[in-house]
């Protein structure tokens, strides 16, 4: 695990290690950088497997291939044993090297052999050819900036796992992009290819950017659409994704240095210890983080316990007591863009408390979209009967779920609302409404009338019923499944999870998210995800048995905090020093007027307006700290 950067058709050695610097907090353990005509590669490493062989940017024997690696290739061995079997002798016990030869043979189409985690960046000596591959789910982040035709070879491009390694080049632009803003009120992150940074660009998931004559070229390399398979009973569905699920656990122990597991009680992460402890991990550490009272209704440390009794493992038990701003500066830091959602503080608090004990983790990231475990799939199920209501008694529900919305776990009040509200809208932009936080007409009031006429002008994206209308042939759940493996998984799941993780130095492992494990759910029927009375069936078949029935029968928590209790303590102390009206004004982001509205509204207990005065908070921080 590491961070990577580098420059092609220009380069400057001083610039380059600049750039390389910026991201020693991924790759504590060292560093590199290695220079050619017109181009430079920088590395820093987090030293997982072969410690002392394994130093990047590491180069082909023939000197025709420079790699820059981050992340992990989990079927190295496989892959070094037929590529050896073809002649080619290793050096090392790396993954790196792997990567080097498995490119010399297959070339690009080495990308559809890989199974891991990874952004990557590949140099051509002989063909001045630069390839960056960003893994399938998005597991790695990749980010790059076109440097323009008046740079190097008529056209370079710099690259890196974070903006802040781009941003170490003066010709960057480091101009906001108001469309980014515009997605960031919307989903609290910012989706590919947009940055917070007009002169960067994301590299989306399971896609791969080729630079060569001073042009670059994009194009995905991997998808996993609804091809659903709607005549296998559950039991074969069973039988079938068992022994996958168990070879990406497994598969992700590899390793020179101490795993962990996240353990938070619910399915998703006690599976993963559950099929550790399975295959012969008696003596896992494992971790858990909880609250105090203020936050009862989010606390899922007894019953974390509990399973981890059962198995046997070293339990170790985080209460956090958040001051809400002591991380804010760090947190926005780690991430270069605004990221509005709260689990980020408490990734943040939970990776470095794993940190002190292990170098590598394994958590559930995946399993709700694999699965089915989020409320809003049994919503859009739902949905699909309750849309032909009469408006008349649509109207009825509506008044019958007004009143105080809680800041509890389960806030079922909340829910009805927003169920309620989607129904009059399409499917697409029904499940939009459900998986973001503001809808366009709700972003309108709350933008001021200049950054407004600028998104108006540029052309708003809308990119969640776009990957929902892509899955052609699929029910509104199966749509859901797939326009999150596309959007809330890899943008806001697993980007809090690198970032946090990373700026602790620690390596997290996503067995859920192992692309073998992904194309098989993305064909199983909706009925087999989600039923009136239960979600994640499959997995709960899977695991009979082999789990505590408190863990199979319980319902969805989610990792999450009592963020609105919290605000709603401090929050004259927090609107006087980031939202206040005069700042607003000052900043002419957003409307004064309409930031106040929100306020009233969660201090009066009308709405619970938690996370999105949070994320208010977090885009002003960011401000201060990148525009200032």
């Amino acid at each position: 695990m590491c961070g990577i950067t580098g420059v092609v058709g220009w380069v400057d050695a001083d610039a380059l290690q600049q750039m390389t610097d910026t991201l020693r907090h991924r790759g504590p353990d060292a560093d590199g950088t290695h220079t050619g005509q017109g181009w430079g590669f920088g590395h820093r490493r987090l030293s997982i497997i072969d410690i002392d062989g394994g130093a990047q940017p590491m180069v082909s024997a023939d000197q025709r291939y420079v790699v820059s690696f981050n992340g992990e290739i989990y079927n190295f061995a496989d892959l070094q044993k037929e590529l050896a079997e073809g002649g080619y002798s290793f050096s090392t016990r790396s993954d790196t090297e792997v990567l080097l030869a498995a490119y010399a043979r297959w070339g690009d189409a080495m990308l559809d052999r890989l199974n891991g985690m990874f952004a990557l960046a590949i140099w051509d000596n002989d063909e001045r050819r630069l390839l960056l591959a960003r893994d399938r789910v998005g597991i790695k982040p990749l980010y790059y900036a076109p440097l323009g035709p008046d740079v190097g070879e008529g056209g370079a491009v710099a690259f890196g796992s974070e903006p802040k390694a781009l941003l170490a080049l003066p010709t960057v632009s480091r101009e906001l992009d108001v469309l980014a803003v515009d997605a960031y009120l919307d989903l609290l992150y910012i989706p590919p290819p947009l940055s917070m940074f007009a002169g960067v660009r994301q590299l989306p998931p399971g896609s791969k950017l080729v630079w060569q004559a001073g042009e670059h070229t994009i194009e995905r390399y991997w998808d996993a659409r609804p091809a659903i398979n709607q005549d296998w009973s559950a039991e074969t569905w069973a039988e079938v994704m068992a022994p996958v699920l168990e070879d990406a656990i497994v598969m992700r122990t590899v390793s020179d240095v101490p795993v962990g597991a996240f353990l938070s009680g619910g399915l998703d992460s006690s599976t993963i210890v559950a099929v550790l402890s399975e295959h012969g991990h008696t003596s896992l550490d494992t971790f858990c983080v909880g609250y105090g009272e203020e936050g009862r209704t989010f606390d899922e440390r007894a019953v974390a316990k509990r399973v981890a009794d059962h198995f046997g493992t070293r339990h170790h038990e985080l209460q956090l007591n958040v001051d809400l701003m002591s991380g804010l500066e760090t947190m926005v830091g780690s991430f270069d863009e605004p990221f509005g959602s709260f689990t980020a503080l408490l990734s943040w608090a939970l990776s470095g408390f794993t940190r002190k004990h292990v170098t590598v983790a394994l958590a559930g990231d995946g399993g709700d979209e694999l699965f089915g475990g989020y409320p809003r799939y049994r919503g859009m199920m739902f949905s699909q009967w309750a849309e032909r209501m009469p408006e008349g008694a649509l109207q009825l529900a509506e008044r019958a779920v007004r009143g105080r919305e809680s800041a509890v776990a389960r806030s079922y009040r909340r829910w009805a609302r927003q169920f309620l509200d989607g129904l009059r809208l399409p499917a697409s932009q029904r499940y939009a409404s459900w998986v973001g936080y503001s809808r366009p007409h709700e972003r309108d009031g709350l933008l001021s009338h200049e950054t407004l006429a600028r998104i108006n002008a540029a052309g708003r994206p809308d990119p969640i019923p776009a990957y929902f209308s892509q899955a052609v042939g699929a029910d509104n759940v199966e749509r859901a499944a797939y326009a999150d493996l596309h959007g809330f998984l890899p943008e806001n799941v697993l980007r809090c999870s690198d970032r946090m993780s990373m700026a602790h130095g620690l390596e997290m492992r996503v067995p859920l998210c192992d692309h073998r494990l992904v194309e098989l759910a993305m064909q199983m029927p909706s009925r087999h995800r989600v039923g009136v009375m239960a979600t994640k069936r499959i997995l709960r078949r899977i695991m009979k048995g082999r789990l505590p029935e408190e863990v199979l029968k319980r319902k969805k928590l989610g990792f999450n905090a009592p963020l609105g209790a919290w605000l709603t303590q401090d929050l004259d102390r927090l609107v006087g020093e980031w939202l206040h009206p005069d700042q607003l004004a000052t900043r002419g982001l957003l409307n004064p007027d309409a930031v106040a509205r929100l306020i009233g509204e969660h201090q009066a207990g009308v709405r619970d307006h938690g996370l999105r005065l949070w994320s208010l908070i977090v885009l002003e921080q960011w401000n201060r700290q990148y525009l200032d």
